[in-house]
């Protein structure tokens, strides 16, 4: 009964009750799930910080061991941002939470930085570029301090780090200015355009911290790396040097680019979310969600690696995760309360406060709160579109198909339970009274 109660009757009752309260889950809007899932991770980040950078472990590892060294600080960057977000969207209604997320996530937030700033955290990233790294081209890793520390300057008021925020973002700037075609590399001979275009993003905001008005300069930034791939989403990896496309679009990365370039160029920003859905979004088997590769890429419907996740009937994890904020970004309340539903239901919430699943496929080792953090990070995201009245999205057939077997198992269990209790019927009970 205990069991039943824990991975059925609760997520069953947590998980209807948000579907039918929270109207943020089935629009574009401000989700009040996202505040409780904020809360919690709240009082989980500083233990979790504070343990790894005591243990050492970080220069232990080698740069083959990507979700080991990338997702801790990925995962700090996404609490921030999120903290961030959510913190305006408070302001603005007071009504989601009872206490602001800045002075909630407190701690965390200072743990956030802490592992972004750590050195030994930035061994992997040492071992790529050297003892310059922070004046290398290095295009990920100081995306993630710029947009870590904007986002603690904005939460705290804080002005500690200021002089780093601006080494960081004019040394990224100028290395994307000085590149031939406007594309620098993550490490030696790996580009992510997409990850170049949140890099433009960061630096901007980084301006408006620092007084500097970056807004022409990141919107002629995005376009001349839009002009290398002239009506097509950005590919996967491109070189460095020429432009070059050397691996498709995917989803992994539309879903991340997306979530951000709506605030730069909107005309831009919708015309490539048309291709995205038009190229990757699939209905099938009672749900909808991205494709890892486009429909028309002959590329296999089973698959996996780190950045996708596992690839199942053509629908990739990560391009799903992290495409939920991307269609929440464009106002597309069909898409991103489709995503909503299914990822409140399919997390299985926890009385613990655990989102099982993205808890199970996060790497347990050394970066247990990834997938919970990803989760967070897409959805506080909220529409530009402010004067837009949202419309909730159907309940797709696999939530309901989900919630089903959450109370037919539940009612079992209660069943037999009983049976087992009570093995002469109510005869026994009855006698006795």
């Amino acid at each position: 009964m205990g069991l039943m109660l824990w991975f059925c009757g609760y997520p069953l009752v947590v998980g209807l009750t948000f579907l039918l309260t929270d109207d943020g889950l089935r629009t574009a809007g401000a989700s009040g799930f996202a505040f409780s899932l904020h809360e919690d991770l709240s009082g989980r980040l500083p233990g979790y910080v504070d343990r790894r950078i005591e243990s050492g472990v970080a220069e232990t590892l080698s740069v083959a061991q990507i979700t080991a060294t990338e997702s801790p600080l990925y995962g700090a960057f996404f609490y921030l941002q999120a903290t961030e977000r959510l913190q305006r969207q408070w302001e603005e209604d007071g009504s989601l939470a009872r206490e602001s997320p800045a002075e909630v996530g407190k701690e965390a937030v200072e743990a956030s930085v802490r592992i972004l700033l750590d050195e030994g955290h930035a061994h992997w990233v040492r071992k790529y570029w050297g003892d310059d790294y922070l004046s290398d081209p290095n295009c990920f890793y100081r995306m993630l301090l710029i947009g870590g520390l904007t986002s603690h300057h904005n939460l705290t008021g804080s002005r500690e780090h200021l002089g780093l925020l601006e080494e960081l973002s004019e040394g990224l700037a100028g290395a994307i200015d000085d590149s031939e075609v406007g594309l620098v590399d993550d490490y030696q001979g790996q580009c992510f355009p997409c990850d170049v275009a949140c890099a433009i993003v960061a630096v901007k905001r980084a301006g408006e911290v620092l007084g500097k008005d970056r807004g022409r300069w990141s919107r002629a930034a995005l376009a001349r790396m839009a002009d290398l791939f002239p009506g097509a989403l950005p590919p996967y990896m491109a070189r460095a040097e020429d432009g070059m496309a050397t691996v498709a679009s995917r989803g992994c990365t539309n879903g991340f680019f997306l979530s951000y370039t709506r605030e730069l160029d909107p005309v831009a920003s919708d015309r490539w979310y048309g291709m995205f859905v038009e190229d990757f979004w699939q209905e099938a088997i009672g749900c909808g969600g991205w494709r890892e590769f486009s429909a028309t890429s002959g590329a296999p419907e089973w698959y996996f690696d780190a950045d996708a996740g596992p690839v199942m009937f053509g629908f990739g994890t990560g391009a799903t995760g992290l495409g939920l904020g991307c269609a929440r970004a464009h106002g597309d309340d069909y898409r991103a309360g489709t995503l909503g539903a299914e990822m409140m239901v399919c997390s299985i919430p926890l009385p613990t406060g655990t989102l099982l699943v993205p808890r199970l496929v996060s790497d347990l080792e050394h970066a247990p709160y990834f997938g919970e953090l990803a989760v967070l990070h897409q959805l506080s995201i909220v529409s530009a579109d402010g004067g837009k009245e949202p419309a909730k999205a159907p309940i797709p057939l696999m939530v309901w198909g989900v919630l089903c077997f959450e109370a037919l198992v539940s009612w079992v269990v209660v069943w037999l339970c009983l049976r087992l209790w009570f093995p002469k019927g109510w005869r026994l009970w009855r006698w006795r009274r």
